[in-house]
């Protein structure tokens, strides 16, 4: 029976202790967030000989999304692209014609979240490589290329210790056209090179 009493206090003293009672609200712990896209794409349209008509169309929308919530942190990814490649060749009297176009588009983004009052890192970059070529030989006609690109980018997160956010946005066009009668030549080229890069760090 003294035993019994003994240990029940021993467990009462434990219990009330200020290390074992008092449990953080917060428990270390971080989040890490990544994602990222590419998209490559090369179109090619050629017409030789008597006249017709040739064209070819690439067309991407992406969307990524991806968000988590904690008691004490929180972090939100969205990314959204829309990517438009058309190359045409219209021809009346023979002739040789080339569109030839080559694209890369490349994102990434990055959180990595402490719960509390840890640290906060976030990063986010794009890279995008845009090239078209068009070339008459001869022939009367027209000959059209076309890149339309629209790239948003945002991210954002949260602790106890403040937020912070990123965002980039991206509007590109590249056009390119040659047209013209017989015994004449032509040639259009263009070249787009665009890149982005944002770090923050919240120690």
């Amino acid at each position: 029976m003294l035993k019994s009493i003994l240990f029940s206090l021993v467990a009462i003293v434990l219990l009330s202790s200020p290390a074992l009672a008092v449990l953080p609200d917060c428990p270390p712990d971080f989040k890490l967030q990544n994602q990222d896209f590419t998209i490559g794409s090369m179109n090619l349209v050629a017409l030789v000989g008597a006249g017709g008509q040739s064209t070819s169309t690439n067309t991407v929308m992406l969307l990524n999304n991806q968000n988590d919530n904690k008691l004490c942190s929180w972090a939100c990814q969205d990314a959204l692209v829309m990517f438009v490649q058309s190359g045409s060749v219209i021809g009346t009297c023979g002739g040789a014609w080339n569109v030839v176009q080559e694209s890369l588009v490349a994102g990434d983004q990055l959180q990595l979240i402490g719960d509390g009052c840890s640290a906060k890192i976030e990063s986010q970059g794009l890279v995008v490589l845009l090239g078209q070529q068009v070339t008459k030989l001869d022939g009367s006609g027209t000959a059209t290329g076309n890149h339309t690109l629209a790239v948003i980018q945002d991210q954002a997160a949260g602790n106890s210790a403040g937020t912070m956010g990123q965002s980039s946005a991206l509007l590109a066009g590249q056009l390119s056209s040659v047209s013209g009668g017989p015994s004449t030549s032509g040639q259009a080229t263009s070249a787009l090179t665009v890149g982005t890069t944002q770090t923050q760090v919240d120690l």
